[in-house]
């Protein structure tokens, strides 16, 4: 029998229990992430990019290139075993379905054939990346939520979560003012569409990555960390440029990460000014001692 000493001491306990902020739950992993595209000219040599990444300092890798159930002409055990090979693991990873994207009709095939290949890469996530520019009308957009909707669903019975991948496009008003990516968050299922918010897109659309996070916390659980160089042409903010080296005020965006549900924080560069390799060096150091520390 407990005595009432100890009933009152496991009491007590599981008040201050319950009465602890759930926010401290909250845990960002420390993964040194980068988006594959980055060194999208270099895969031409897969297994020696693959290694070049993991001595530059990284430990995973979001995927991109998946095309008829294969990564550059490798089968998908052939893809997690190269990576497996340079000590690398991958959370997540870019698709860009045509069919489920545009069609008119849609039968789930291929959706489900992701499901089964990122299930064995060992993914976490699967990415919608990007809406070719014939197709961004918001008749466009409200058939990309319903499908997001679907595939949350699918994806979260295969022990997956959906996430969709913006650019700048999506914070231009409609001709009747609705903003496209506040249309995406406000009708796909919250508990089932998740948001990898590319931040470089976000600050070139002149927004503020923090009121997304406020009016939608939790909804983005993945970063896009692509710094913007300084200058830039007439209205045009700066190119890419290597983390830390930019004008994106990156210390203060993370101060917000436990609003925004922060999972993985992705470095991605699409331009350079000095070697490939060096450069995304110099984004995995400044992750590792300034951001993820």
């Amino acid at each position: 029998m407990v005595s009432r000493r100890k009933f009152i001491q496991q009491s007590s306990l599981l008040a201050a229990t319950l009465m602890i902020d759930k926010s401290g739950l909250f845990k960002l992993h420390k993964d040194i992430s980068i988006q594959l595209y980055t060194v999208r000219n270099e895969v031409k040599d897969l297994p020696g990019t693959l290694k070049q990444l993991s001595a530059a300092g990284y430990t995973n890798v979001e995927l991109f290139g998946y095309n008829n159930r294969k990564y550059f002409n490798r089968t998908i055990k052939e893809m997690a075993d190269l990576l497996k090979e340079s000590n690398l693991k991958t959370c997540s990873g870019h698709y860009g379905f045509a069919d489920m994207l545009y069609g008119a009709e849609y039968n789930w095939d291929s959706w489900k054939n992701l499901l089964e290949d990122a299930k064995i890469l060992g993914h976490k996530y699967v990415v919608i990346p990007y809406l070719d520019d014939k197709h961004r009308t918001m008749d466009d957009f409200k058939r990309v939520a319903e499908r997001l909707n679907k595939a949350g669903e699918l994806s979260k019975a295969a022990g997956l979560i959906t996430g969709y991948h913006n650019h700048n496009f999506e914070f231009a008003k409609a001709a009747d003012g609705t903003i496209p990516y506040e249309y995406l968050l406000s009708n796909t299922d919250a508990n089932l569409v998740k948001f990898e918010m590319d931040i470089y897109w976000v600050k070139y659309a002149n927004e503020n990555p923090a009121d997304w996070f406020k009016k939608h916390p939790g909804r983005f659980p993945l970063w896009h960390i692509k710094d913007m160089a300084k200058g830039g042409t007439g209205d045009k903010p700066g190119q890419t440029c290597e983390v830390g080296q930019g004008v994106i005020d990156w210390k203060e965006i993370f101060t917000h990460q436990k609003e925004a549900g922060l999972d993985y924080a992705i470095v991605e560069q699409e331009q350079y000014t000095r070697p490939v390799f060096e450069g995304i060096k110099m984004s995995a150091e400044y992750m590792k001692k300034t951001l993820l520390k």
